[in-house]
């Protein structure tokens, strides 16, 4: 296989797991404008399969080849159904015909400030192109992105497998992230809603230093504590819990802020792009080609050692927040 797809994904280097099966991505679409129904047909449109319904939240579309994929509104009151407790508490006695009117009434009021979901399986690399054929999909069918109000704050996640769990392999992506962020964040044109929300916070300059120090131990159980004694939260731009919890799951579940929604997996969780489903100039490709650039770098150590010692000279001469010495040293390594 060569350096692209014939769809044009770029392709990591190194493109096999630990069982030496081609590796496999997921990906996570954050949008309105499309319900779950339609939603779910968009998805067999493209992938085909058989469509589940599992009540008026969630549907899941199973296909013989890739696995199964979920269609959702994102929201647990409605999937877990909080509100039922307090309906009945004040009096409500709902039967099914009432409960089905009010959840599509509540499907209607939700969806104006939270997104629904499309979940897919691993797909492999050599595939790509059918997520694209996805994204293609939902536009012409009415799917509406993060620009779309000013109240949206919808990513497009990409779980990218892990090469293998070798913690110096995870270590390098890690770096290689934050030394490429300044020009991530640039080439992905962060939405102002998604900025000033949560869900993405960048790493804090102390990790980065720590991380990008030149004694920086390989030790899985001192990267996996550091980790998260700085980053107990999921919403990072990197997510790496998941990756994580494969290491010591026990001690992830202990010190993550919200364990519940941990998933262990084999993963990188890159959460940084837009969801812009209605714009047609938008590209996952372009969204996936900016992560393979991170996985480029991490695999080419010298260069890697030699930026982050680079790193480490422009933040002795930078004054942060006002100066930051290092996206123009960057912009150097990019041209």
């Amino acid at each position: 296989m060569s350096g692209k797809t014939n769809d044009g994904f770029n392709l990591p280097p190194i493109l096999t797991n630990a069982e030496g099966k081609i590796r496999r991505a997921g990906f996570e679409f954050e949008y309105t404008g499309l319900d779950v129904p339609r939603s779910a047909e968009a998805v067999r449109a493209v992938f085909g399969g058989s469509c589940e319904e599992d009540g008026t939240f969630i549907r899941h579309v199973r296909t013989a080849e890739f696995g199964t994929f979920s269609v959702e509104i994102d929201t647990s009151i409605l999937k877990e159904k909080k509100y039922e407790p307090a309906l009945r508490a004040i009096g409500f006695d709902l039967n099914e015909s009432d409960s089905k009117s009010l959840e599509h009434k509540l499907v209607r009021l939700f969806s104006t400030l939270v997104p629904f979901e499309i979940s897919t399986p691993p797909i492999p690399l050599e595939r790509l192109g059918l997520v694209e054929q996805l994204q293609n999909e939902l536009r012409v069918r009415g799917a509406k992105g993060t620009k779309a109000s000013i109240f949206y704050a919808f990513g497009f996640h990409i779980n990218i497998e892990l090469p293998s769990r070798d913690v110096r392999l995870i270590q390098n992506v890690l770096r290689a992230f934050v030394l490429l962020y300044p020009w991530i964040k640039r080439r992905v044109d962060v939405d102002l809603t998604r900025k000033l929300s949560p869900y993405i916070h960048p790493f804090s300059d102390e990790y980065v230093r720590l991380i990008l120090s030149e004694d920086y131990p390989t030790s899985a159980d001192k990267f996996v504590e550091d980790y998260l004694h700085y980053n107990p939260t999921r919403n990072r731009a990197l997510d790496l819990l998941p990756v994580l919890a494969t290491l010591d799951e026990a001690k992830v579940m202990a010190n993550a802020a919200e364990p519940t929604l941990v998933k262990p997996r084999p993963a990188f969780h890159y959460r940084m792009p837009n969801c812009l489903l209605d714009d047609p100039e938008w590209s996952i490709k372009r969204e996936w080609n900016t992560w393979v650039a991170v996985e480029r770098l991490a695999g080419d150590e010298t260069k890697l050692l030699r930026m982050a010692e680079d790193y480490r000279d422009a933040e002795r001469q930078s004054f942060k927040p006002f100066y930051d010495k290092w996206p123009s040293v960057l912009e150097h390594y990019m041209n």
